[in-house]
């Protein structure tokens, strides 16, 4: 992994960076709504001080819901998804979370290949969950408890 890649909350003055990597990921998020969400853990990851990534999460009860993880192609295969994913599950097991859940398109090898890597197991499958192909989503979760 980088030696230079740092994992922080992301700041308001992070949203024009953190706008630029989703439309590069093909992603749609609302950073300014999910940055004023009490429920919302959104996280940067920063290599030499430049933006290159970002997770967000849902807090809801016991649960942690991946909603969005996205590196920017210059910083992938490099350790930044796999990073924030830890913060993640250190986030979890430090505040009682049971686990982490996520979809994923059943069509998305990479992010298969990453998440199975970390010990999250299939749980189920959507049909048709993505409006824009119909494919089907793959639902996952990383036990914490």
């Amino acid at each position: 992994m980088n030696q230079d890649l740092a994992i922080a909350t992301a700041l308001p003055s992070d949203v024009p960076a953190l706008q630029a990597i989703a439309a590069e990921c093909g992603l749609q998020v609302d950073f300014p709504a999910e940055l004023s969400r009490s429920y919302a853990r959104l996280w940067v990851a920063r290599s030499n001080a430049v933006l290159c990534g970002f997770l967000l999460a849902w807090r809801a009860a016991d649960e942690l819901h991946l909603t969005d993880l996205g590196v920017t192609a210059s910083a992938r295969r490099g350790g930044v998804a796999r990073a924030l994913c830890a913060a993640l599950e250190r986030e979890g097991r430090q505040t009682g979370a049971r686990v982490i859940l996520l979809e994923v398109r059943e069509s998305n090898a990479p992010a298969l290949g990453l998440y199975g890597s970390l010990s999250f197991r299939e749980l189920d499958r959507r049909p048709r969950y993505y409006a824009d192909t119909g494919e089907d989503a793959v639902v996952m979760q990383l036990e914490l408890g």
